[in-house]
């Protein structure tokens, strides 16, 4: 097959895939508590759900809601009925994969969900019987704790069918992670029972003073749910006003937990050396109230000790987020009348509403901010965050209006491309901004319809979508399906979707979006960008403009091989080697070219597809041998050697190679690469490298990936005879 012929047949598969997903929505009867997404960019979701609020999948774990019966009663004759929680898996188009109830007789409150590298997926939470009645939460044999408490922590296997184990934890699980061994890590608040048996060497082995009547823990829950590794108190003495609350935790790859919330406490563990060691909300005298604080804390792997603790402002942070590097994001919310919080130079400074929202990023030794903005001007509510593993950072909140045409809720910056440029009307909108690892805004959008609408949880995918949970009030609100009810209930609907925020750049043939590389061909992905209709140009030598589209990146003009309303494929030149950073443009009628900053990385493989050593292309029914050899085509593999020239075909000789290291893996074993650089007559964003398959490989699928200079690519399928 020539090389002409394979570029086309990459082109058409690549320009209608990842798209905005419908938005599924959900009754009343559901509350969205959590959200995780994995690299192959499905969605976890889990809350609270009403007996048939969820219509359960074949085969589910729990296929109804247990809970029954009265759980509380407030006051004399005002019981609160038991309620129980739900786990969804959905995948990129917003389909479901799978749908389990998990529940007890009693309450079921799932509030924390993670998903590991194999697909397990974790939940944590509270539970509590009946009034009068035993526990019936389901506990599987072995588990670390069966006596029923007040917490808990299950993992379901990657179909939703069963438990592969359910424990109950001595404490309110509040947070949850997950290490690439699939250790789980949690945080918990212990209330007035019983003390958390903390472990033999632990940082804090009971809690600081008997005036915190709300002691939080940090615990790490084994691989099997047999054990913990290890458990520990983090809290303060607390104050009148109240104790510490631990409302996010993320783990690095070395096994350190960062843990972060708010407290109360003036003498809230901290370090020398920390950013901030004295809490700026404490009360001057014991006997007044004070204000919270945030605080950013990083466990060692034992939890033996801390790497640092830090206060950083008044207020609270509700989520932490790391990238690939460890450093920690925080967002959260301030009291803009204080106007406390600490932000750093050209960052923005002001604030407007209630609640001054915050996004800031902590280096790495817990001394300084790298950067720290109060977020766009009219966000109405505290933040929901989430991070990719180059430190591109998202953020979402409710932007509420007054209906004057002036008001800055209604003239918030969005960017090119963007999926709703403007306010759709009404009381509010959803509205979500994302930012480059260096704080500078890279992208906004509003989302929502004429009436009242307000976002909720957050996850961004390795393909640069968000998926957005929330409530709308709206009936034009974007993506419902015509077999919702209209008018919408007064309550409103509990929605779940899918957009990119505005202008983003994907590895066209990984679809990851962290960054760009020299000589990669990308699929620019937004709303508007181009015509109506897609058009693909012929070559040979690709043109930099198409259909009226026009592209720079760095100021250089880019070749464009497809564009389209919401997708342009284009290479990367090959003359941004070395650089950090860049802006892509785009010029076409009605798009504005204001430049969308991206960052540049060295490489960003992808692999497009594998070659069997007699040229045919491997796959299920064509697989490779064991031991033979195979090509590997790909993008992304960064500078070359002699350079590669933009937007033609690489020649016959001389041969260009990749200039970092290549190494591959193929079914978890290292693969002997035989020749790694230009792809001769293809393109030159074609990279090729040939490998020798490790000779013991099972017969099957198998997964291979390609590391380049230390960037790996997405798992890619090959198949083995």
């Amino acid at each position: 097959m020539t090389g002409r012929l394979v570029a086309a047949l990459l082109l058409a598969a690549t320009s209608g895939l990842a798209q905005n997903a419908p938005t599924f929505t959900y009754s009343s009867q559901v509350q969205i508590l959590a959200i995780a997404t994995d690299s192959a960019s499905n969605t976890y979701i889990t809350g609270t759900a009403q007996p048939g609020a969820i219509a359960t999948t074949p085969g589910a774990f729990q296929s109804q809601d247990n809970s029954t019966g009265i759980c509380e009663i407030v006051f004399p004759g005002v019981p609160i009925s038991c309620i129980g929680s739900f786990v969804e898996k959905l995948d990129p188009t917003g389909a479901v994969v799978f749908a389990t109830y998990l529940s007890g007789s009693g309450d079921t409150i799932a509030t924390a969900i993670a998903v590991d590298q194999r697909g397990n997926v974790y939940v944590g939470g509270r539970t509590s019987p009946q009034v009068g009645i035993a526990n019936t939460f389901p506990v599987t044999p072995g588990a670390a704790f069966t006596n029923p408490g007040p917490g808990f922590i299950v993992k379901l296997n990657p179909s939703g069918t069963q438990l592969v184990y359910s424990t109950f934890i001595p404490a309110s699980v509040g947070a949850l992670a997950v290490d690439l061994e699939g250790n789980a890590y949690f945080t918990g608040s212990t209330g007035l029972g019983p003390a958390f048996p903390t472990t033999p060497g632990a940082f804090q082995v009971s809690p600081k003073s008997s005036t915190n009547s709300f002691p939080s823990i940090v615990a790490k829950l084994n691989a099997s749910g047999s054990a913990l590794v290890y458990a520990t108190y983090l809290s303060g003495s607390g104050t009148m006003n109240g104790g510490d609350d631990l409302t996010s935790i993320a783990v690095d790859a070395a096994g350190d937990a960062f843990i972060t919330g708010s407290t109360f406490s003036p003498d809230f563990p901290v370090t020398p050396g920390a950013f901030l060691t004295t809490n700026p909300g404490a009360p001057v005298f014991a006997s007044l109230n004070g204000n919270p604080s945030a605080f950013l804390t990083k466990l060692n792997p034992q939890g033996s000790g801390l790497v640092f603790s830090t206060f950083l402002g008044e207020g609270g942070a509700r989520f932490v987020k790391l990238d690939a590097q460890g450093t920690a994001f925080l967002g959260g919310s301030t009291n803009p009348l204080a106007a406390l919080f600490p932000t750093t130079p050209g960052a923005n400074t002001s604030t407007s509403g209630n609640v001054a929202a915050f996004l800031s990023r902590v280096s790495a030794d817990g001394s300084s901010l790298i950067y720290s903005t109060y977020l766009s001007a009219g966000f109405s509510t505290g933040t929901t965050l989430d991070v990719d593993s180059a430190g591109n950072a998202v953020v979402a909140g409710t932007a509420s209006s007054s209906g004057y045409p002036n008001d800055p809720y209604m003239n918030l910056p969005v960017g090119v491309g963007a999926f709703q440029p403007g306010y759709a009307g009404g009381t509010s909108d959803v509205y979500v901004e994302r930012f480059t690892p260096e704080g500078q805004f890279a992208g906004a959008t509003y989302l929502g319809g004429s009436q009242q609408d307000q976002g909720g949880l957050i996850a961004l995918a390795p393909n640069g979508s968000v998926v957005i949970t929330g409530v709308t009030h709206s009936p034009d609100f974007p993506g419902l399906g015509p077999g919702i009810a209209q008018p919408l209930p007064p309550v409103g609907l509990v929605f779940v979707t899918s957009i990119f925020i505005s202008l983003t750049a994907e590895n066209a043939a990984s679809y990851v979006a962290t960054q760009i590389a020299p000589g990669e061909i990308v699929a620019l992905r937004g709303y508007g960008i181009g015509p109506a209709t897609g058009v693909n140009a012929a070559g040979p030598a690709f043109p930099t403009q198409l259909a009226g589209v026009q592209v720079t990146i760095g100021g250089v003009a880019a070749p464009l091989y497809y564009v389209q309303s919401d997708q342009i494929n284009a290479q990367v030149p090959w003359e941004l080697a070395g650089q950090t950073s860049a802006a892509v443009e785009i010029s076409y009628p009605g798009v504005a070219s204001t430049g969308t900053p991206v960052e540049v990385g060295p490489s960003l493989p992808g692999v497009f597809y594998i070659q069997n050593s007699d040229g045919s292309f491997n796959s299920p029914s064509n697989p490779a041998r064991a031991g033979d050899y195979v090509s590997v085509y790909g993008t992304g593999g960064g500078v070359m050697n002699p350079p590669g020239v933009t937007g033609v075909a690489w020649p016959l000789a001389p041969l260009s190679s990749i200039a970092q290291p290549v190494s591959v893996m193929v079914g978890g074993e290292g693969a002997g690469v035989l020749y790694s650089g230009s792809a001769p007559t293809l393109e030159s964003w074609y990279f090729q490298i040939n490998v020798r398959l490790p000779g013991d490989l099972t017969a099957g699928a198998q997964v291979l990936s390609v590391t380049i200079g230390g960037a790996a690519s997405a798992p890619a399928a090959i198949s083995i005879q």
